[in-house]
C-alpha cells in the first residue's frame, strides 16, 4: 500500500483538498493495481517554516503563494 506524506502551507479549501487527494490516488492507481492508498496532509503555517534561517512568514513570494492557494 503506497503511503503519501504532503507537507504544505495551510489555507487550501476543503473541496480543493478533496480534488487533490482524488488526483493523487488516481495517479498512483495507474502504477499500482489493485490499490489502496493512505495520504497524510500536514499543514504548516509560514511562521513555522524557515529556509536558510529566514521565516517564510517574512518571504513575500511564499505569502503570495499561500494567498493564491486560498483562492483556488
Amino acid at each position: 500500500m503506497p503511503v503519501v506524506h504532503i507537507d504544505a502551507p495551510p489555507g487550501i479549501r476543503p473541496e480543493a483538498k478533496k480534488r487533490m487527494m482524488e488526483k493523487i490516488h488516481a495517479a498512483l492507481s495507474e502504477v499500482y493495481q489493485p490499490i489502496e492508498t493512505l495520504i497524510f496532509l500536514q499543514e504548516y503555517g509560514p511562521e513555522m517554516v524557515a529556509e536558510n534561517g529566514r521565516l517564510q512568514s517574512e518571504n513575500p513570494k511564499v505569502l503570495e503563494g499561500v494567498e493564491r492557494a486560498r483562492s483556488v
